[in-house]
């Protein structure tokens, strides 16, 4: 259960199906997400609250440390940064070193800096970008959406675990870099 709660903070679900659309039309479509976006709180949900929520049901022993490893692991980025290409797709968040994925959405092995291990694949699905990340006992799926101006960048976050109530969903905001 512990490991659980670590890997949901960065995951997808090992049965879930994506299907993207071409890489090449997908990169065109989307080019305007390529940047560098610093975290606003405006617009952005309270991810405390949303966490203290999405653990209320959990009875009183799991609660704790579910709400704790959630916390470690879900803190907005304070700088967020998306690069891609016909061939690759690059998300750098804060100062870490940047998760290089395939373009065409296949899956490759990542270790996050507490070395939990997750397989981690990016897929355009109308008009957004998906990176989920994967790990025996949960998901997490980041989806990113940038603005009809282009100034904002939206990352909806969906972690999923047998040892949750239900699906923990919040938004962060983001806004490009001048």
């Amino acid at each position: 259960p512990a490991a659980l709660l670590l890997f949901v903070a960065a995951g997808r679900h090992p049965h879930s199906v994506f299907r993207s659309v071409p890489q090449d039309a997908a990169v065109a479509q989307n080019a305007s997400m390529n940047g560098t976006y610093i975290f606003t709180a405006q617009g952005s949900d309270n991810v405390e609250e949303v966490i203290k929520a999405g653990t209320a049901r959990m009875n009183f022993i799991k609660r704790p440390i579910a709400r704790s490893r959630l916390r470690k692991t879900n803190q907005p980025y304070q700088s967020l940064t998306i690069e891609h290409t016909p061939a690759q797709v690059s998300v750098q968040t804060d100062n870490r070193k940047p998760i290089l994925t395939p373009a065409d959405g296949k899956s490759i092995k990542w270790t996050r800096e507490d070395g939990e291990v997750f397989d981690v694949n990016t897929v355009w699905e109308q008009g957004k970008l998906k990176e989920m990340f994967v790990a025996d006992d949960g998901s997490r799926e980041n989806l990113f959406s940038v603005s009809a101006d282009g100034t904002i960048l939206t990352m909806q976050v969906t972690i999923r675990s047998p040892q949750l109530p239900a699906p923990i969903v919040y938004r962060v905001d983001y806004k490009r870099k001048a």
